[in-house]
């Protein structure tokens, strides 16, 4: 009969330290759109990152419809309390003049059946001034960017090799009998650019075609291409405040350089048109403001002609 071992003391206290000083396990690689299944998990990864890509449906038909059906529902409740309270009013008139017997009246009775239909045209109510509002806020949502949505589009179609991302009827970006159902979608996000025209252009346009060119040359057309919104907007706005700094200026020097008074009233009415341009496309200023702006430019330039009798004088 062999002897049983006894642990020593040394040994049982490095077992229990290595289990307190037992590291954790190793942290999951961070979450990019390669490690996405493909579908619906890459598809929700991709609108997560990208801003312009949270575009949805509105439904619009499907809650008009809805909305329709809450609607004839509750006309037709309507009628039922009237022929109710008509009925109650013949029987016992203070039923229609004190809601506490209405309340307090025996199951069963019409004045029972008036209450209860009370009640239900209250919740009806309450969820059809719910979905009112809702639909109010829907329609105020935004259509997407024409740009934003045919980048999605040519990302859906043209980027993967693995095959339709959703199945009809679930792909709600295709077109629907060769039509774009870009009237029935939303925009929950847009790109972080300016509101002038401008920029919009830049970004919607002009960008698109470079970044498009630029791939076509390379053989990589289709591909998804990010670009600095941010950057952007630095451009376009410094481009636009060195222009404004520099457009009042330039009507001082060409006025003083005309002589004439009837040149120099036709170049004020001109450059008043070209200033209200500059205005309407590089900024997001409203019609009054452009307006204003405008006066204010055409009387400093009057009051310049004024008081200035050009080179040929002064020399």
């Amino acid at each position: 009969m062999h002897p049983t071992p006894i642990a020593s003391p040394t040994s049982t206290f490095t077992s229990s330290l290595e289990k307190e000083l037992e590291f954790p396990p190793p942290l999951r690689r961070r979450q990019t759109h390669e490690t996405q299944a493909h579908g619906y998990p890459k598809l929700s990864w991709w609108v997560g990152k990208e801003p312009g890509f949270a575009i949805f449906r509105r439904f619009a038909s499907l809650n008009a419809k809805n909305l329709l059906y809450y609607q004839a529902e509750i006309a037709q409740l309507e009628v039922q309390l009237q022929d109710l309270e008509h009925l109650n009013a013949r029987e016992n008139e203070s039923l229609q003049t004190q809601v506490s017997e209405l309340m307090s009246a025996k199951p069963g009775t019409n004045a029972a059946r008036q209450w209860e239909k009370v009640l239900e045209i209250r919740a009806k109510l309450r969820d059809y001034n719910h979905l009112l509002l809702e639909h109010n806020q829907l329609y105020s949502l935004p259509e997407p960017n024409e740009s934003d949505y045919e980048q999605l589009r040519n990302f859906l179609y043209h980027t993967s090799e693995e095959g339709p991302w959703l199945k009809h009827p679930e792909d709600i970006w295709a077109f629907e009998d060769g039509q774009k159902l870009h009237h029935d979608l939303v925009a929950l996000s847009s790109r972080n650019v300016g509101a002038d025209k401008f920029t919009r252009w830049l970004v919607d346009t002009a960008v698109p075609w470079v970044v498009d060119l630029v791939a076509r040359r390379r053989g990589r057309e289709g591909d998804h291409v990010e670009t600095d919104d941010k950057m952007l907007n630095f451009a376009v706005g410094t481009f636009a405040t060195i222009f404004a700094s520099l457009l009042p200026t330039a009507s001082i020097f060409a006025l003083y350089a005309i002589h004439e008074t009837l040149n120099r009233l036709a170049f004020i009415m001109v450059f008043s048109f070209f200033f209200t341009t500059c205005l309407a496309v590089f900024t997001d200023a409203k019609r009054i403001e452009i307006f204003a702006a405008a006066v204010a430019l055409a009387s400093v330039q009057v009051v310049f002609v004024g008081t200035s009798d050009g080179p040929m004088m002064s020399s």
